[in-house]
């Protein structure tokens, strides 16, 4: 008997790790007869089809355009046109293209130089928390949203302005089209406004370089020969991955510790263990669920035979709980060694902003619980997007004191 393989079912959306888990029993590269894709839930097999040069993030996305019609064509050019500078929306050569000046630019010392503005950033918006606070909202969205303009060089006044650009354009990133008919205006008015918002910006930055990432993007860019929709494309998906994700992980560490009162104890008394607890955090419960590739040749995979053409859907999340890599997956282990995780992808499209990532969290988690160590969940009921894409908390109630 198939084990269910609805991945929207309200069961799934709460508790994807053992929907992933029974699939994986079942079969690492799982048939979906619902989703029409193979499911690949096994850390080898992930691991392998991030790595396959025949699997394609490119034609994924030129599926999708295919079945927009021609009016939702004409609505969302300026939204495609931010797509087209998504360097993990793209294969080589076009991804090299895109990804090196990024990763030029995006340097370790760069990161580094924001230490000081996020340590400052996070004792701020915890002054400001009251004795009952949502930690997405009033703290993991609008730190990382400010951290990453400090990053882009955009006025931090603009965070609000990308906090609702991220919810609506995250409409066309997560796949809402499937359960919401008006997608398509929220996500057209998402990319004109970033266009319009973000041109003038970039247009000074031209003319009076700052030492900010967007001013060594315009620098570098030029000998990759990038065109005006591929730079707002690519800071677009810097402010995207670097708002929303990076406040899922955040939301979702402190659910984790809270939920589990002997790895918090530890993880306020034992301060070395941070670095190993953010891995452990990334592991557990990550803010990715599945990444998705389409096959550019038919070939066997896992006993299956994938024909070109076909979609697969990579479940970091399963990967992240493979009990043939992770022994006790489902537990908590701050002090996990070694700890392979893939929430950061792997191969060439290995998430560029990682770093950035891992320090955010280093310097909130441990400063947030040194601040309220009293703090604790005001509900056991938390919602969660309702996507194939992410794993994001859409709130996270606490009673600070």
């Amino acid at each position: 008997m198939l084990p269910a393989d609805d991945l929207l079912a309200p069961d799934a959306i709460r508790d994807p790790h053992s929907f992933f888990l029974r699939l994986r029993e079942h079969d690492p590269v799982f048939w979906s007869p619902r989703h029409k894709v193979f499911i690949l839930t096994s850390h080898r097999e992930v691991d392998r089809a991030f790595r396959d040069k025949t699997l394609s993030s490119a034609r994924a996305m030129a599926s999708f355009r295919q079945k927009l019609s021609i009016r939702h064509t004409e609505l969302l050019t300026h939204a495609m046109a931010l797509l087209d500078g998504w360097m993990l929306l793209n294969d080589p050569p076009d991804h090299t293209r895109l990804r090196d000046p990024v990763r030029r630019s995006f340097t370790p010392a760069a990161t580094d130089a924001l230490i000081p503005r996020i340590t400052a950033r996070v004792d701020r918006l915890l002054d400001e928390l009251g004795d009952e606070a949502d930690i997405v909202g009033d703290f993991a969205q609008p730190l990382t949203a400010m951290v990453i303009c400090d990053l882009l060089g955009i006025d931090v006044g603009e965070r609000e302005f990308l906090r609702q650009w991220t919810r609506d354009f995250g409409q066309l990133i997560y796949g809402a089209s499937s359960h919401n008919p008006d997608y398509a205006e929220t996500v057209a008015r998402a990319g004109d406004a970033f266009f319009a918002r973000l041109r003038p910006t970039a247009a000074a930055k031209r003319t009076a370089p700052c030492n900010d990432l967007m001013s060594h993007l315009l620098a570098t860019s030029h000998a990759e020969a990038w065109t005006e929709a591929e730079l707002l494309g690519t800071c677009s998906m810097l402010l995207f991955a670097g708002h929303d994700t990076t406040s899922a992980l955040i939301a979702s560490s402190t659910r984790a510790l809270l939920q589990h009162p002997e790895a918090l104890a530890r993880f306020v008394h034992e301060p070395d263990l941070t670095t190993s607890a953010i891995e452990e955090f990334l592991r557990f419960d990550g803010p990715s669920k599945n990444f998705v590739r389409v096959a550019t040749a038919t070939h066997e995979r896992g006993g299956h035979e994938i024909a070109a053409g076909a979609h697969l859907w990579l479940a970091i999340l399963g990967a992240n709980q493979d009990p043939a890599v992770f022994e006790n997956p489902a537990s908590l282990l701050l002090d996990r060694d070694p700890n392979p995780h893939i929430s950061f992808g792997a191969g060439i499209h290995f998430c560029v902003g990682a770093a950035l990532a891992r320090t955010e969290a280093r310097i909130a988690l441990p400063r947030l619980f040194a601040r309220y160590p009293k703090l604790k969940l005001a509900t056991r009921d938390h919602q969660w997007s309702t996507t194939i894409v992410d794993r994001t908390l859409l709130s996270l109630p606490v009673i600070t004191h």
